[in-house]
Order: structure tokens, then sequence, then C-alpha cells
């Protein structure tokens, strides 16, 4: 019996192990090692490959290549502008229901985080500055 929960505590050991692979070389696909981007790297945010975006109903979705970083769901289904801010660091999105007024909200493209929300008709003279051009 004792033997028994040896073998099989080893076995989640070295399954659990197998998990936990750092690739300093940066051969295996979809692992970074130490050629990550970001705050516990030596390399620059924003200095990789480019970021592309794509919408759906109610979703905004950010890649890097062909990697998604971060998915967002918009306040609004209708998707009608998106801008990027802060050399790709940020992202504005402009949404709207099937009537009734947009809502214009800032998140961070990385993470996905919403940073900052305002209603499309609530911009005036430039304000807030990140959703400036957005209004109505």
């Amino acid at each position: 019996m004792k033997s028994q929960l040896t073998i099989l505590f080893s076995s989640v050991v070295a399954f659990t192990l197998t998990g936990c692979v750092l690739d300093e070389n940066g051969n295996i696909p979809g692992t970074y090692g130490s050629t990550a981007v970001g705050p516990s790297s030596n390399l620059p945010r924003g200095f990789s490959q480019p970021l592309s975006v794509s919408t759906a109903l109610g979703s905004v979705t950010i890649r890097e290549g062909a990697r998604v970083l971060s998915s967002i769901s918009t306040a609004s289904p209708n998707v009608e502008q998106t801008r990027w801010r802060s050399e790709q660091e940020q992202i504005v999105v402009k949404s709207r229901g099937n009537h009734g007024p947009a809502t214009v909200q800032l998140f961070n493209s990385r993470t996905g985080r919403e940073e900052g929300r305002v209603k499309a008709f609530e911009i005036k003279n430039g304000q807030p500055a990140w959703a400036a051009g957005m209004g109505e």
C-alpha cells in the first residue's frame, strides 16, 4: 500500500513538473523564456510585433502576431470604431446598441483591463483627451 502511494505521488510530481518549462533559447512555440516583453524582462514594452485588432459582436480581440493578448467585452454589442493610444499600449473603443447613445471605453491593450468609460455625448471640447474625436 505504501509503495502504491509512493508511485502515485511520484507520478503526480513528475506530471506537474513537466508543465514548468522555461525556454531560454526561444525554441518552443508559445513560450518566450528570456525574450518575453514586459516589466520583468529587459526589453522595453511596445518593441515586439505590432498589435492587431479584430472586432466581433460585443467584443474586441487584440493579437500580437498570431498570439491573443487580450479579449475585451464592450459596453454595447455594435463596435463602431477603435483607435490605438500610447504606442499601442491602450485602445479606445466606441460601441453602441441598435439605438441609443454610444459608449467610449479605454482599455489596456495587453491585459484587457478597462481604464476609462464615458458616454459619447459627454465628450466635449476634446475632453477626456483619450476619447477626443469619438464624441457625438
